[in-house]
């Protein structure tokens, strides 16, 4: 049986966009009129199989900015007081990611079918995730569905907004890198062969470093692809090693390891524990549903096996600054200002606190890291350029002390 989508207009003067499944187009505008509706066009619209209704859902990607758009959306038109079933049929009309359209269509059927919002979201885990359907969930439980939305939007602003700071940071100096190897790849693979034929033609003894550099060269140029292969063999083996369970631990342990990239890395991942918490305690979540929901988000397999030992003894009433203590994982400032926080009753607004704590400090310690990075790539890779410059020179030095 056919679908057909309508454009309709109500008693209040609003117009809505609906869908009727009927025999025919006129059985579908009777029974919209039947309902005091007044039709002004319908489009006739097969109904999905399930095949073709799950490779709508598979494909596409949806990015943590466009659910940070439709979140947004979401809240403007839930504050406007609009039924859920219209909003949720105006958000698909302007969405423009195929796979979130889908979904919607799949999320709006099992709303109007009975299911609460949160629940029809669950469903679809890969997109809306265990924090955000946990938040939509108590705010439908409280009755403060539009402040848990408002929250989430606002905290997913602050994560984005320090994704970018890191990837803003970051993205300058390994651009550096990469060109420094490419131009010192290129002065030894190219430039370099170029000078060993011209002093071969002249028949004349090279000076040591510069046999030594020819002869570099020599290898490399026929070792060349067997090196991009065992990088690449290499790259693609460690990479699926991380993926196995111990691989990603002990990775992730090596990075928190790292001296000064490592408490870096620390920090980012300890503010976003901290907002994640604050958020869901702000949101009136339990503290044991909380924690559990926040540990899927911290994205560092070790530091969540550490952080996950602290859960019984906050089962069995010990306090979270206790138990996040014995774990040997938190850094001590987190620890005091979350025992201030349990001991004023205020424990949301101190993990708040810790997260803007650890931002600032991120903030700096990038700022000192692309000021420091940038002048040692240009001065390193100036050097080891003027050194191979005067190197292959070396001979053309040498003759003309001769000649004179």
């Amino acid at each position: 049986m056919p679908y057909y989508s309508f454009k309709v207009g109500t008693s209040t003067g609003s117009i809505q966009s609906v869908e009727v499944e009927a025999d025919s187009h006129e059985a579908a505008r009777r029974s919209l009129e039947a309902k005091g509706l007044f039709v002004f066009e319908a489009v006739a619209k097969a109904k999905a199989s399930v095949g073709s209704r799950l490779s709508h859902l598979r494909g596409g990607h949806v990015g943590a900015r466009s659910l940070l758009v439709f979140n947004q959306e979401l809240l403007a038109l839930v504050r406007a007081g609009l039924p859920i079933i219209v909003v949720l049929d105006l958000l698909r009309e302007r969405n423009q990611n195929p796979r979130l359209r889908a979904l919607l269509e799949t999320v709006r059927e099992e709303v109007k079918a009975g299911a609460a919002l949160s629940v029809a979201m669950a469903r679809h885990p890969d997109v809306f995730g265990p924090l955000y359907t946990a938040s939509l969930h108590a705010g439908e439980q409280s009755g403060n569905f539009t402040d848990a939305l408002s929250r989430f939007v606002e905290y997913e602003k602050r994560i984005l907004a320090l994704r970018q700071r890191l990837r803003a940071a970051l993205t300058y100096p390994v651009i550096l890198i990469g060109a420094s190897l490419a131009v010192i790849l290129f002065l030894l693979t190219f430039v370099v062969p170029t000078f060993s034929r011209i002093y071969g033609d002249m028949d004349a003894e090279l000076p040591a470093a510069t046999r030594v550099l020819v002869t570099i060269t020599g290898y490399l140029q026929g070792a060349l692809p067997l090196v991009f292969l065992g990088i690449g063999v290499a790259g693609l083996a460690l990479w699926r090693w991380r993926r196995t369970p111990r691989g990603r631990r002990m990775t992730d342990r090596w990075i928190i390891r790292l001296p000064w990239v490592g408490s870096l890395a620390s920090g980012y991942l300890f503010s976003r524990f901290a907002r994640t918490l604050a958020m869901m305690q702000a949101g009136g979540i339990p503290m044991m549903p909380s924690l559990e929901t926040t540990l899927g988000t911290v994205g560092n397999a070790y530091l969540v096996d550490g952080l996950r030992t602290a859960l019984p003894r906050v089962a069995a009433g010990g306090s979270l600054a206790d138990s996040l203590g014995r774990t040997g994982v938190v850094p001590p400032l987190m620890l005091e200002l979350v025992a201030v926080g349990e001991n004023s009753g205020s424990l949301g607004e101190m993990l708040g606190h810790v997260a803007d704590l650890y931002d600032s400090e991120m903030d700096s310690r990038l700022t000192s890291l692309a000021a420091a990075l940038e002048p040692v790539i240009m001065m390193g890779m100036g050097l080891v350029v003027a050194a191979i410059v005067v190197i292959m020179y070396l001979p053309i030095f040498h003759l003309s002390s001769v000649v004179r």
